[in-house]
């Protein structure tokens, strides 16, 4: 019998493969799944980045349409500072650290009339917030409690209200890197996964 002939339906010889080239083959199709469950979140990642971008957005482009919302004169009720703290890790193992970052909001509630219906709302700018107490206390401080101020309030929406329109440089700022970066950041993975795809297929 010849024994060099080609081998039938499709499998290799795998008699004369050297033993790199037998663990490539056997573990191809768990590279393949791998590849593509990875594939899948990133897509997945993606998508619900976006999504989330959108709402920020969406807050965003309050703050800039408020310089054109109508206006009405509301009286301020309490004031206080409100704190948030995120935490993120980097490295692993031994090496995994650790570090958290607080930003502190400016909490003024004033109350507001609109056509005859009584609103509150604690807002002072949208998506605004400081590094530092102190800094977010004077902020506070410009609305000392039963002061008047000026309303800026969402026609079609009158409990959406700013007492500052617009958003802050800082603000603007997140917002092009939190559009920006992720985008060319899924171009580049893509770049790289279709150079890949024409090396195996060579």
């Amino acid at each position: 019998m010849n024994n060099d002939r080609e081998p039938r339906f499709g499998f290799r010889d795998r008699r004369n493969q050297s033993p790199h080239q037998k663990i490539l083959d056997d573990t191809g199709p768990f590279r393949k799944w791998i590849s593509g469950c990875f594939g899948v979140f990133l897509f997945l990642f993606f998508v619900a980045w976006y999504a989330i971008l959108g709402f920020i957005f969406e807050e965003a482009n309050n703050g800039r349409d408020a310089v054109n919302w109508p206006t009405t004169s509301g009286q301020v009720v309490e004031t206080k500072v409100t704190s948030s703290t995120s935490t993120s890790t980097s490295g692993s193992g031994r090496n995994r650290t650790t570090s958290s970052t607080t930003s502190y909001r400016p909490w003024v509630l004033y109350r507001y009339n609109v056509d005859g219906l009584e609103l509150e709302n604690h807002t002072v700018q949208t998506m605004t917030t400081y590094d530092t107490r102190s800094e977010a206390t004077l902020v506070t401080g410009e609305y000392p409690v039963g002061s008047t101020v000026n309303v800026y309030y969402k026609p079609d929406d009158p409990a959406t209200s700013v007492l500052v329109p617009g958003i802050s440089d800082q603000t603007h700022m997140i917002l092009n890197i939190f559009t920006y970066v992720p985008a060319i950041l899924f171009v580049i993975l893509v770049m790289i996964w279709a150079i890949k795809k024409a090396k195996s297929s060579l």
